[in-house]
């Protein structure tokens, strides 16, 4: 068996079996370290797989002075650092499994939630014309707390504490 720096060697040379050998040897060494990292058997697959693809991309600035597994756990601890980072941004999707037992399908289900949605029409057309205007302003046109404050000649901190009383007056009337 060759050692993983000389293999390291002939893989700089591009030699592809070189490669394999080091995949075959280190992949469930490096699932382990990933999975240990980001507590995702496949996701942690998808970044070995990745770790092992910039490896060869970066084959050329590899330095034999250095173990073949600090490279390689360097490489992959920082993709699963960054997918970690990526998963925090982005929303978490609900598996089926945590779905409440409530049939979503049903009839009175979906009566519920045209009742609410109308409900909250309600109460927001209550709302008077400027309240309507910054609450909707802010939740549909995305708009900064400083934008609306110059259509509406206010400062952004009077925006902001005016959204937020809305927003309980909205809520105060969902309990009730």
């Amino acid at each position: 068996m060759e050692p993983d720096r000389e293999l390291m060697e002939r893989v700089r040379e591009g030699d592809m079996e070189a490669l394999e050998q080091l995949i075959m040897r280190w992949r469930s060494r490096a699932e382990a370290y990933a999975a240990g990292i980001l507590r995702d058997a496949h996701l942690a697959e998808d970044c070995v797989q990745e770790a092992f693809a910039r490896l060869y991309a970066a084959r050329k600035e590899y330095n034999p002075q250095y173990a073949f597994s600090t490279y390689l756990y360097v490489i992959l601890r920082r993709i699963c650092i960054s997918e970690l980072r990526r998963l925090r941004r982005s929303p978490k999707l609900i598996k089926t499994e945590e779905l409440s037992e409530w049939p979503v399908d049903s009839a009175e289900a979906e009566y519920l939630t045209r009742w609410e949605r109308g409900s909250r029409l309600m109460q927001v057309a209550a709302l008077s014309k400027p309240d309507r205007r910054l609450l909707l302003g802010q939740a549909l046109s995305g708009k900064t707390a400083k934008e609306l404050a110059q259509e509406m000649c206010m400062t952004p901190g009077q925006v902001r504490i005016r959204l937020h009383r809305i927003r309980r007056r909205l809520r105060k009337g969902e309990e009730s």
